[in-house]
């Protein structure tokens, strides 16, 4: 019976390891925190058709809201713009907690065991071949380890520099997050069922606000670390204009680090494949990976369920990769180009866009998140919106250097090795690599 290492729980490796238990597979999630911690205490908002490719029923109905209209404001506030929530609806939003106990629950049912407060440390090669962990409770082996392990993975930050994988996230490529619950001393719903703010202060993030009748729900993201201090100032900047936050935290009050990029150029290698946040497989602009991980999970158990050899090398392993670029990354990492552009703008100029053709460019925006998204139209239509709203040569330059990554992004996932060659793999990743600026 081969034996398969999940290092952390993340959602996509406990699916994953759920779909190969259920096959016959040894399989051991490896988990620094306890059962009972498992996921932030605060909800999240991703696409249910996920739960249905991990093989998880639908939630029940008091477990779920459906995801409402989303307003858009401008840095300086005075401009917004309203994305209607559409008719069948599929993103829903849930306790991350509920999410664990479904993602949990199905694996135990499957046979996956799980090794609670066990901190992963780093992977145990051989030459090329990842071969096991190394954990604060001893050495484990195993044929091969699926790493769950995060945005800052120890597996993946301590593989081999000949394996190829990326280490870390670059500049602009995560996201630092607090997250609150505050008590709403008016108890009342506000008018704007989730109110996201772009740059505000000025600052590069976001900030959102989501009321409910017993609590108002605040988030602080930025592309730089930040303190529990700024947190607070920034929230207290926030309640000034805003009567539904209240001054004392009744959830949640933690920080967080996820990833906002394109997915690894890399992901697999001998005995190793990564997956979710390990994998950097959340949308670029917003952060959300849960849908993508469960997505994930499917096709990498697929893959190594296929491998009949046994031996789980970069060379079968590599379906996984294809499948999933194929699939789901041609359509979320263009959005890493336009993120970089978004990241890159002065505030200034981001609000003369809010008040120059804003309908037709957040429409755009936001349908990008979607099935069918044409990123190729999208693109054109951004650089006309732009350059109508701001006579800028230094910005039609960026406008156009987005476009041309984009166009290269799709070319290069087109022409992606469809099985494994070690060099013309290499040679792919240091194209792909290449768009976004990295060596």
């Amino acid at each position: 019976m081969k034996k398969i290492i999940v290092a952390g729980a993340g959602h996509g490796g406990l699916s994953a390891a759920a779909m190969l238990a259920e096959k016959g597979f040894d399989v051991t999630v490896f988990e620094k925190n306890e059962k009972r911690d498992l996921g932030y205490d605060w909800t999240d908002i991703f696409d249910k058709r996920a739960l249905i490719r991990a093989e998880i029923p639908m939630p029940e109905r008091d477990k779920y809201t459906v995801k409402g209209r989303v307003c858009f404001y401008s840095p300086d506030g005075k401009a917004k713009f309203i994305q209607p929530s559409p008719k069948n609806q599929p993103q829903i939003k849930m306790e991350r907690k509920d999410i664990y106990a479904l993602l949990v629950s199905k694996a135990e049912k499957c046979g996956v065991k799980f090794e609670y407060g066990c901190k992963v440390n780093s992977p145990v090669t051989e030459g090329k071949r990842v071969v096991g962990i190394d954990t604060d409770k001893g050495v484990f082996f195993g044929d091969l380890v699926i790493d769950a392990c995060g945005c800052d993975s120890p597996v993946r930050k301590n593989l081999p520099s000949g394996l190829a994988v990326q280490k870390e996230a670059g500049k602009l490529e995560k996201f630092y997050v607090f997250r609150a619950f505050f008590n709403n001393p008016e108890s009342r719903k506000s008018d704007e069922d989730f109110a996201l703010t772009l740059f505000p202060r000025g600052i590069p993030g976001i900030s959102w606000i989501m009321s409910e009748e017993s609590f108002t729900d605040v988030l602080i993201g930025r592309f730089e670390d930040f303190s529990y201090g700024e947190a607070l100032d920034a929230v207290n900047h926030m309640r000034k204009n805003n009567p539904l936050i209240g001054n004392d935290v009744v959830r949640a009050g933690s920080f967080a680090v996820i990833p906002v990029r394109q997915p690894l150029g890399k992901m697999v290698c001998d005995g190793y494949a990564a997956i979710g946040d390990s994998a950097f497989m959340t949308v670029p602009l917003i952060g959300s990976g849960i849908a993508n991980a469960l997505f994930a999970s499917e096709i990498l158990a697929k893959t190594v369920i296929n491998d009949f050899s046994g031996e789980f090398t970069a060379e079968t392993l590599w379906r996984y990769q294809y499948e999933y670029f194929s699939k789901i990354a041609v359509k979320s990492a263009p959005l890493a180009c336009f993120k970089s552009l978004l990241a890159g703008l002065d505030p200034n100029t981001l609000d003369r866009v809010f008040r120059t053709g804003n309908d037709r460019f957040f429409r755009g925006l936001t349908d990008a998140l979607g099935k069918n998204f044409d990123f190729l139209k999208f693109a054109a239509r951004a650089c006309g919106i732009f350059k109508n709203a701001v006579a800028d040569k230094e910005l039609s330059k960026k406008l156009a250097s987005c476009v041309k990554s984009i166009i290269r992004l799709f070319v290069l996932i087109e022409k992606m090795p469809r099985s494994y060659n070690e060099n013309d793999v290499i040679l792919w990743e240091q194209k792909y690599n290449e768009i976004f600026g990295i060596n």
